[in-house]
């Protein structure tokens, strides 16, 4: 039986890679000169005002697997659409044999499933996350060290 072969983009691996490369660059220079500043003026932030910018920080990381997330439904979308994984002119960083038929689409399902998974955890662990933090603000025990006076709201 003769495999259907799509063959290496050499130029789009290069590519891939360089971005890669950039971005651990970038991630080295934010550990090494931006991060320890961020943590500075957060650690010298009142109680409450520290809970709340640590909570938008949390927040923050967790809208970054939007974008993976949505890459994995359009291309699960994708791939159910043509019933081939990859799909017709998608680009691969290495040669890869064409999947069709029942397994590109219980593949391409599982990846809508997933990246949809993504979101809706990202946005629940909001939630859960902010609720939490309120209700331990909240609390008769902690309250005083958040509030000056223990009575404001």
């Amino acid at each position: 039986m003769d495999r259907e072969l799509i063959k290496t983009d050499k130029a789009y691996r290069r590519k891939i890679l360089n971005i890669y490369l950039t971005a651990v660059a970038f991630i080295i220079a934010f550990w090494r000169w931006i991060l320890p500043v961020i943590v500075s003026r957060v650690l010298s932030l009142p109680n409450k005002e520290r809970v709340e910018v640590l909570e938008l920080i949390a927040h923050t990381l967790l809208l970054l697997f939007f974008p993976a997330a949505l890459y994995c439904i359009l291309t699960g979308r994708k791939i159910c659409k043509y019933e081939a994984m990859p799909f017709p002119g998608m680009k691969v960083i290495r040669d890869t044999v064409v999947i069709r038929g029942k397994k590109a689409l219980f593949r391409g399902r599982c990846m809508v499933a997933l990246g949809t998974a993504m979101i809706i955890i990202a946005i629940a662990s909001m939630f859960v996350t902010h609720t939490i933090i309120l209700q331990f603000k909240q609390h008769p025990l902690f309250r005083p060290v958040f509030y000056q006076s223990g009575i404001d709201v």
